[in-house]
C-alpha cells in the first residue's frame, strides 16, 4: 500500500500514512493533538488545518457549513475531511498546545490518618555461624509477625544483595499487611503516593505525602483520548469498531497519567521510585479503558459493566512508571453509569453518614444524581453533553487563556477572559453566563428562542448584536477579537444548553418524585466539579438548572473525585467505607420513569420570571 508523509505545524511532526486516509486519522495514529468533538463525523468543525504545501483537495460540503468561504480560499479545512493523496504540510490551527484550567481544588473532610502503604526501618543483627537463620526469618525475628509466602519474587531477589550492602540496615514497604518492597538504609521520609481523577474531559493528578497527609502538588491534562469524541459513547463506538481501540485509548491515559507523575516528582523534587500506591477514580467506561477491561458490556442494554468493586492491581501490570512494588488501587463504582468518581464524592461528602436528606450533583458531559434518604442512597445517570463544559457550541472551547468565563449584560456587554486576554471564544462558565444574561435582558425567550423585533419596534441598545442576516441567528458577544471572526452565542447553542439544562433539571425531578420526595424536604445539595466552582449562582438560577427551592441549599465540593482518591490513599477506613457506600447505592434508570420523556421536554423551557 502506497504511503505518504504528512508534516503537521507547528508541532513539525511527521506522520506516514495510506494514500486515501483522512488527515484526521492520520494525526491521531502518530499521537498528533487536533481537537475532534465528533471524532471524525464532520459535524463539530473543530479539527481545522490550514494547507501549506501539497495536494489539497476541493472544500467537502461538510466543510461549507463550518468554514467561512473566504478561509476555504486560505487553503483552511477540517482534517476529517481531507484526504491524502500525497506527501503534504498542514498547519494544525485551533488552540493545540494552549495551557488550560482544570479544577483540582476540593474540600477536604476531617479523617484518620492510616494510609495502606507503611514503612518499617530495621537495623538487623549481621549473621554469624551462631545465629544463621535465614534472611527472611531475621527479618520476622525482628518484626514479631510472619512474612514468608506473602512476598513479592522481586523483593526476595533484592533482599539478600540490598541487606549485605547496607550492614543489615533497611526500610521495609508495606502494603496493607504484606511486605511488598525492601529498600537501603532509612528511607522512611520519602513515603508518597499519587490521587487521580480520570474525567471525561481532563485528568487530574496529585501527589501526596503518605506520612503527612500532606498534599505536595497537583497536576493536570487534558485527557489526550478527546481526540477520538469528547464523549465516553463516541470513544466506546471507536473501542468496539476498531481492533486495537482498546489498546490505544488504553495506552494514551496511561501515558498521559505518566507524564503527569513526571511533571509532579518535578515540582516537589522527588524520585518516581518512591510512589508506591496510586489511587484511581473514574467513570465506569473510563476505570475500563483505563484498565484495558474490553466495555463491550456497556455498549447496550442493559449496559453490565465487567467489574464494579474495588481493584488492587499492580502498577506494573497498567505501565504506571512508579515504585516496582507499587500498586495501583481503583475506587469501586455503582453500575455502568454511576461510576468510582461518583463514589468517591460520596465518600468526601459524608451524607451517607448523615441521615438528612441530601442531594450530589456531579455535572459535566455526564449528570450524575444521588439522593440521600432514610431508606439508602438512590442515584441516576443524565446524559448532559458538553455543553456545560463549552463543548458543541459554535465558539465553544476549554477554559484556557483569551475564553470568556464572565458576562454581564445591560445596556452594553461586559466580558472577563481567563488571563485577560483577547476573547477568542467561550468556555463553559461563559457558555452559561452569556444564556443567563442573555435570559435577564429578554434577548432569549422562555421557550429558548431569541427575540424578535417588528418594524417599529423600540429597540433596547443591546439589539444591534442580535443578527439575523446571513447564517444562523445569533447573538454578538464581541467582534473582532476573535481570530476566525466574531465570538457570539447562536439559536443552536442555546438549544444545546437548554438540552444540558433539562437533562439536569428533568434527572433531578425524576429522582425526587420517584422516591416520593418534595424539593422542600431536601436539606442540602453537594455540587460537584468545576461546574459549581467558576459558575454564577444566579446564571444557573435564570436558566432554572436547579429548582429555585435548592439555589441557597447548595455546597460547592469542588473536585470531589480527587479528593476522594486522596482519601482512599491516606485513610483505610474511608477505603473501606468506599465499598461499604457503592454497595449501599440504589441505581434508578430514567428511561423506566413513567412519561420521562413528556417531563425531559417540560424541563427544556427557561423560567418565565427570574428566580427571586
Amino acid at each position: 500500500m502506497d504511503k505518504a508523509e504528512i508534516v503537521f505545524l507547528p508541532q513539525n511532526k511527521s506522520a506516514r500514512t495510506a494514500k486515501g486516509s483522512d488527515l484526521l486519522k492520520a494525526a491521531q495514529e502518530s499521537f498528533i493533538d487536533i481537537e475532534s468533538s465528533c471524532n471524525g463525523k464532520g459535524t463539530c468543525g473543530k479539527c481545522l488545518v490550514q494547507h501549506v504545501e501539497g495536494h489539497l483537495d476541493e472544500p467537502h460540503h461538510d466543510e461549507h457549513k463550518h468554514i467561512s468561504k473566504e478561509e476555504l480560499a486560505t487553503g483552511v479545512r477540517l482534517a476529517c475531511r481531507s484526504t491524502v493523496h500525497g506527501s503534504a504540510t498542514f498547519m494544525v490551527l485551533g488552540g493545540t498546545g494552549k495551557k488550560h484550567r482544570i479544577l483540582s481544588e476540593g474540600v477536604m473532610p476531617l479523617f484518620d490518618l492510616n494510609p495502606n502503604v507503611k514503612k518499617t526501618y530495621l537495623e538487623l543483627p549481621k549473621p554469624t555461624l551462631e545465629d544463621n537463620i535465614d534472611d527472611i526469618r531475621r527479618i520476622e525475628k525482628a518484626l514479631g509477625k510472619s512474612i514468608s509466602g506473602k512476598l513479592p519474587l522481586h523483593a526476595v531477589q533484592k533482599l539478600p544483595t540490598t541487606l549485605r550492602e547496607n550492614g543489615f540496615k533497611v526500610t521495609l514497604v508495606f502494603s496493607g499487611d504484606d511486605m511488598v518492597g525492601v529498600e537501603p538504609g532509612n528511607t522512611l521520609e520519602q513515603c508518597y503516593g499519587v490521587a487521580v481523577d480520570i474525567g471525561t474531559t481532563t485528568v487530574v493528578a496529585a501527589l501526596v505525602d503518605l506520612n503527612s497527609g500532606n498534599e505536595i502538588a497537583t497536576a493536570s491534562l487534558i485527557n489526550p483520548q478527546k481526540n477520538y469524541g469528547l464523549d465516553v459513547l463516541t470513544r466506546l463506538q471507536h473501542v468496539r469498531e476498531n481492533k486495537n481501540g482498546l489498546e490505544k485509548l488504553s495506552g494514551m491515559v496511561r501515558e498521559g497519567i505518566n507524564a503527569l507523575i513526571g511533571e509532579l516528582c518535578a515540582d516537589a523534587l522527588i524520585r518516581r521510585e518512591n510512589i508506591y500506591e496510586v489511587a484511581v477514580a473514574a467513570n465506569t467506561i473510563m476505570a475500563h479503558i483505563f484498565l484495558a477491561v474490553d466495555p463491550v458490556g456497556l455498549a447496550k442494554s442493559p449496559y453490565v459493566p465487567a467489574f464494579t468493586s474495588a481493584l488492587s492491581v499492580s502498577a506494573s501490570d497498567v505501565g504506571l512508571e512508579i515504585s516496582d512494588s507499587g500498586s495501583v488501587f481503583c475506587l469501586p463504582s455503582v453500575s455502568g453509569y454511576i461510576g468510582s468518581d461518583i463514589v468517591a464524592g460520596l465518600v468526601v461528602s459524608g451524607q451517607y453518614e448523615s441521615k438528612e436528606k441530601a442531594l450530589f450533583i456531579d455535572i459535566g458531559t455526564n449528570g450524575e444524581i444521588a439522593l440521600n434518604t432514610e431508606n439508602g442512597i438512590f442515584a441516576c445517570s443524565c446524559a448532559a453533553g458538553p455543553a456545560f463544559e463549552g463543548m458543541n457550541i459554535s465558539c465553544g472551547m476549554k477554559a484556557s487563556n483569551g475564553a470568556i468565563e464572565k458576562v454581564y449584560i445591560e445596556n452594553d456587554v461586559s466580558l472577563e477572559t481567563i488571563g485577560d486576554r483577547p476573547a477568542i471564544g467561550l468556555c463553559g462558565s461563559g457558555v452559561i453566563d452569556a444564556v443567563g444574561e442573555l435570559i435577564k435582558i429578554g434577548a432569549v425567550t422562555n421557550s429558548g428562542r431569541f427575540l424578535k423585533f417588528s418594524d417599529g419596534d423600540a429597540k433596547p441598545p443591546w439589539a444591534s448584536r442580535l443578527h439575523n442576516g446571513d447564517g444562523p441567528m445569533r447573538f454578538v458577544l464581541c467582534d473582532g477579537d476573535h481570530a476566525r471572526g466574531t465570538v457570539a452565542l447562536t439559536q443552536k447553542d442555546v438549544r444545546q444548553v437548554q438540552l444540558a439544562k433539562g437533562a439536569i433539571l428533568s434527572g433531578i425531578l425524576a429522582l425526587t418524585a420517584s422516591l416520593g420526595i418534595k424539593m422542600s424536604d431536601i436539606e442540602r445539595v453537594y455540587v460537584a466539579g468545576a461546574f459549581g466552582f467558576h459558575v454564577r449562582m444566579e446564571s444557573l438560577a435564570r436558566m432554572g438548572v436547579f429548582p429555585k427551592d435548592l439555589l441557597e441549599k447548595v455546597t460547592l465540593n469542588g473536585n470531589s473525585s480527587k479528593i476522594g482518591a486522596m482519601l482512599c490513599l491516606l485513610s483505610l477506613e474511608k477505603r473501606q467505607e468506599s465499598s461499604l457506600i457503592a454497595g449501599k447505592v440504589n441505581y434508578i434508570e430514567l428511561s423506566c420513569y413513567p412519561d420521562y420523556d413528556r417531563l425531559f421536554t417540560d424541563c427544556l423551557s427557561f423560567p418565565a420570571e427570574k428566580p427571586v
